[in-house]
């Protein structure tokens, strides 16, 4: 896995606002620009905070991510906290 390359694209996502725009129209071919392993690849295009969350991502870049697509804090903190196997 690369957590640093996944780290490194969801920052870019919440700061680059061209790159969000183009993120939010098309995920998957955004992902595949940036070299993601396919379990991070898969979380990001889903958002799939539960397992971009168990992956290590940073709190301070996946809470703003969430944000930007709308998941209340309430809902966000019951993701992080589940423990899937």
């Amino acid at each position: 896995m690369s957590l640093y390359t996944l780290q490194k694209l969801i920052r870019e996502i919440n700061r680059n606002a061209d790159l969000r725009s183009r993120f939010m129209s098309d995920a998957n071919s955004v992902a595949a620009e940036w070299k993601l392993s396919e379990p991070e690849h898969k979380a990001l295009v889903s958002r799939d905070y539960t397992a971009l969350y168990q992956m290590k991502v940073h709190g301070l870049l996946l809470r703003p991510f969430s944000i930007l697509h709308q998941v209340s804090e309430p809902d966000y903190l019951d993701l992080i906290r589940r423990d899937v196997e």
